[in-house]
């Protein structure tokens, strides 16, 4: 809404005062004020590749650096990793039933997904600061692609056949078989999620989802510790792919099978 109403904005200027200096930034074709501007219109357009282009390879390198152009930057990687925002969340709203992986993985059945460029977009985001140094809309975001991330890893790794998926794993125990690489993203989605997950409010994503997923952060915590809020790849350890994987597995807070109602049982959810 905020870009329909600017464009708005610029049209009924440059009808009432086509000669107002304001827009002489704008008329430089090249500036960083414009670039980021065609930037805007080109994630509103679900261009985004042409808007991540725009800004890394037609922006200067201060414009670059900052806040808005990595705002627009992160949200074109998002696009591209199967977000669309509005209609993540209204599904979230309107769901009333289903465990915390189940809730973020099924907006993503028969959906192509890039869980990379997610991960891509939640590190754009660093750039702009610390949670407590960012906005609350900016750790809101960082919440919702945190569950993309980790939704949309779950349900590709875990349900794709048939192609796209049809919101039943694959191979029973099929949780317990991920890589580390496919692993890793699971966990940094969730890591994401958690950290930010306070910014978000329960009429954004519905108040049913808001609870399982604010039960899962609980547990994940309970069973893991500090694990579930690790966003840094380099400091992932096999017992955090291990307990995500024993989480992932169960019927309680993942896709699988296994009987996670306790945190006692939940480590023996994987052999």
């Amino acid at each position: 809404m905020k870009l329909k109403t600017l464009v708005f904005c610029i049209l009924f200027f440059m009808m009432s005062c086509a000669q107002n200096n304001l827009f002489s930034e704008l008329a430089a074709k090249n500036s960083d004020e414009a670039l980021l501007f065609d930037a805007k219109v080109f994630i509103n357009q679900q261009r985004y590749n042409e808007a991540i282009d725009v800004v890394l390879n037609k922006m200067s390198a201060s414009g670059q650096q900052k806040t808005e152009a990595r705002e627009v930057l992160a949200s074109g990687y998002a696009g591209k990793c199967g977000l669309n925002f509005l209609d993540y969340t209204s599904r979230l709203a309107s769901a009333s039933s289903g465990s915390a992986f189940v809730l973020m993985s099924n907006p993503f059945i028969g959906v192509t997904v890039s869980p990379a460029d997610c991960l891509t977009s939640l590190q754009t985001l660093d750039l702009i600061g610390t949670k407590a140094q960012r906005t609350a809309s900016q750790n809101a975001f960082a919440a919702v692609v945190g569950m993309v991330l980790l939704g949309s890893a779950t349900r590709s790794y875990t349900d794709n056949n048939p192609a796209g998926g049809d919101g039943v794993q694959d191979v029973v125990g099929i949780s317990c078989t991920l890589t580390n690489a496919q692993i890793d993203n699971v966990i940094l989605g969730y890591a994401y999620m958690a950290l930010n997950f306070d910014a978000l409010s329960s009429s954004q994503i519905g108040s049913s989802s808001s609870t399982t997923i604010s039960a899962s952060v609980t547990i994940c915590n309970t069973v893991a510790g500090s694990s579930c809020t690790n966003t840094n790849p380099a400091l992932i350890t096999t017992q955090m792919r291990d307990t995500m994987k024993d989480l992932l597995n169960t019927s309680t807070y993942g896709v699988g099978l296994a009987d996670g109602s306790s945190a006692v049982l939940i480590p023996a959810s994987c052999p």
